[in-house]
């Protein structure tokens, strides 16, 4: 799992209370990193918010409506009908939301042009069978493979990106945030600016029931699941699209999804239970409690710092240098309470990336100010090592974090370490593992070893 980089809140950039925000209803994005949650166009129309329910629901239907209309007309895939409905398709990166797949970054990947050909042809299948619906677009993962939640993020992005700016816009204003002037198709808005990035980027703020860890309808589980809640439904579902779930090979399932899209009956039904889920938005306590961790390390570094002056900054005492860091991270989390942040309650722990992304933030500030390079989640061609400090080409350490509850405590300095450490050709290796319970002879066999 990639960890983020020393991560910045929203609210903690331009001094705001958080509870602001959960008053008005807006999600608290991490203004360096993507979120893991998207846009899910289903939620548009149950929004609290009424320039989403209304207006952000109607530019999505129009912009819909609008690629429909193209490849209507179109005769080919050569024509210029058919190329404009392309082009409708975010194909650059999508920035402003902070949602996504990246760790480290706030970039959007945009739609590869092959993949958008893709999304296209299957509109155009659907269309050529008499579905001429605007939500068709909600089932294109269902049949294009490579889909993902982040593709029907993006084209929700890029078809309400008028309420999304002046969304953001009102809000500046309600909160007293600073705005700059940014055109976009012609017209002009009042934006802010994410400062984190280098590159003038729109921040675009989001209402909080809106969002979800994946859009519904991402796969055929969440399909027959949904079928289930109704008895006509059920068994439309087994008549027309049960096939698909039974077959057992990839090139089966690729004939049954064929079969179902030259099948009217089989679509309108997937469109019924669609319409019938009940589909929630992200519970975002939960995601407040996932990144609560972050003011209060920052509060615990601030209040005990670590002076490394003394020790000459040089490659002869690297070693040294990442050694006081490790301490300094034991010492805050047995003696400062940096403990409590491990554990989501008395008895249940946070997972393993909690307790990593609190040593990036106590490891990242000393690293930078004695020129040292910490990359999280470095591929090393054999698997991803949780951190490696390099200074130049030639000093490398790598370093390991398990909670004593994973099961892979012991295998993980026996064999990941070492592997690790051949891969990256450095002879120093750091394993630390942060007793939750559960620890058993885990440590006693990792003493004896």
């Amino acid at each position: 799992m990639a960890i983020i980089r020393c991560p910045i809140l929203f609210s903690q950039y331009f001094g705001l209370n958080p509870d602001v925000l959960d008053y008005e209803g807006i999600f608290n994005p991490i203004l360096n990193s993507d979120t893991r949650l998207f846009i899910d166009p289903l939620l548009l129309v149950k929004s609290e918010n009424q320039l989403f329910k209304n207006q952000a629901a109607s530019e999505l239907k129009e912009y819909y409506k609008n690629i429909i209309s193209l490849l209507e007309i179109s005769k080919s895939n050569r024509d210029r009908a058919y190329n404009t409905a392309v082009e409708q398709l975010p194909l650059k990166e999508i920035t402003g939301t902070c949602l996504g797949y990246g760790a480290n970054s706030i970039s959007g990947r945009g739609i590869p042009l092959n993949k958008a050909k893709e999304i296209i042809n299957t509109i155009k299948e659907i269309i050529e069978i008499g579905i001429i619906n605007p939500e068709l677009f909600i089932i294109l993962p269902l049949f294009n493979k490579g889909m993902g939640a982040d593709t029907i993020s993006d084209i929700t992005t890029v078809a309400i990106m008028n309420t999304l700016l002046n969304f953001t816009a009102n809000i500046a204003i309600k909160l007293n945030i600073k705005t700059e002037k940014y055109c976009y198709k012609g017209e002009e808005f009042e934006i802010i600016r994410n400062p984190l990035r280098k590159t003038s980027s729109p921040l675009l703020l989001l209402p909080y029931d809106i969002l979800r860890s994946l859009p519904f309808a991402s796969t055929w589980e969440e399909i027959v699941s949904a079928s289930y809640e109704n008895q006509i439904l059920r068994d439309r579902f087994n008549r027309y699209l049960s096939m698909i779930v039974k077959e057992k090979t990839e090139a089966a399932k690729m004939r049954a999804l064929q079969g179902v899209m030259k099948n009217k009956k089989g679509i309108s039904t997937l469109f019924e239970i669609i319409k019938n889920s009940k589909i929630n938005p992200y519970e975002y306590n939960f995601y407040k409690e996932k990144i609560s961790y972050i003011h209060p390390t920052k509060e615990i570094i601030l209040n005990n710092p670590l002076d490394l002056s003394s020790i000459k900054n040089d490659k002869y005492n690297f070693n040294i240098i990442i050694k006081k860091i490790i301490e300094q991270f034991k010492f805050l989390i047995e003696h400062k309470g940096a403990n409590k942040l491990l554990w989501k309650d008395n008895s249940t722990p946070n997972k393993e990336n909690i307790a990593q992304k609190m040593f990036l933030m106590v490891a990242e500030s000393y690293c930078e100010n004695n020129n040292i390079d910490i990359n999280p989640e470095t591929d090393t061609g054999i698997g991803f090592v949780d951190f490696k400090f390099s200074k130049g080409f030639s000093k490398k350490i790598i370093l390991e974090i398990k909670l004593s509850t994973n099961s892979e405590v012991i295998n993980g300095y026996t064999t990941q370490l070492k592997l690790y450490m051949q891969s990256e050709k450095t002879l120093t290796g750091y394993y630390i593992v942060i007793d939750v319970g559960n620890m058993g002879r885990k440590f006693a066999k990792l003493t004896d070893i």
